[in-house]
């Protein structure tokens, strides 16, 4: 399979996922602008979940846009990643319902660092351009321990949000801020080339 298949099978389930959350959206009882207090919690993990998705697209995308070849075990390893991205929906719907039981944040949590797990053994099982580049290894290495960090502190704040839900929200959105301000692979190339022209 090549390379740009996996793309399209990827970005078919992330357009799937976003439109999976807006179907959970329900419309308020009455109509006017007081009533949107009705709907305000669930527009408002609507709006977070989306922009959570589409950050995980974006870190799917840089993660394939330097592989050169696909094994079968990339393939397997993003069907996992894929995988925890589809349970956002199930997470968002029982975090807007039921923001202090602790099913939703702890999945949210869990399918956060269950998808960058999986997304890291994904780009280690491909070959890239980055793999023949030693400073870009050294960079790869640097991402690899704090994204290791990221998921343990995510399967971390999963237990402790049967406790305290707020953990597993806390741990997610946290997951998704990092993973925005952090350069991406082409980014800290053309940074790391600056550098030695």
């Amino acid at each position: 399979m090549t390379k740009h298949r996996l793309e399209l099978f990827s970005d078919g389930v992330f357009a799937i996922v976003l439109t999976l959350l807006v179907l959970d959206l329900k419309l308020p009882t009455t109509h006017g602008l007081a009533e949107l207090s009705e709907i305000a919690p669930a527009l408002l993990v609507h709006a977070v979940t989306f922009f959570a998705v589409g950050v995980l697209w974006m870190v799917h995308h840089g993660a394939l846009a330097r592989v050169l070849d696909i094994k079968t075990s990339t393939l397997l390893l993003n069907l996992f990643a894929l995988f925890w991205i589809t349970l956002l929906p199930f997470a968002a719907k029982n975090a807007a319902e039921h923001p202090q039981e602790p099913l939703g944040a702890s999945l949210m949590a869990a399918s956060c660092g269950a998808y960058l797990a999986s997304i890291i053994a994904m780009r280690l099982s491909a070959h890239s351009t980055i793999d023949d580049n030693p400073r870009m290894r050294r960079w790869r290495t640097g991402r690899l321990f704090l994204g290791s960090g990221i998921v343990l502190a995510n399967f971390a704040c999963v237990a402790v949000s049967w406790i305290w839900p707020w953990s597993g929200y806390a741990a997610a959105l946290a997951t998704i801020v990092l993973l925005l301000v952090l350069p991406s692979p082409a980014e800290a190339e053309m940074r790391i080339g600056q550098e030695v022209a």
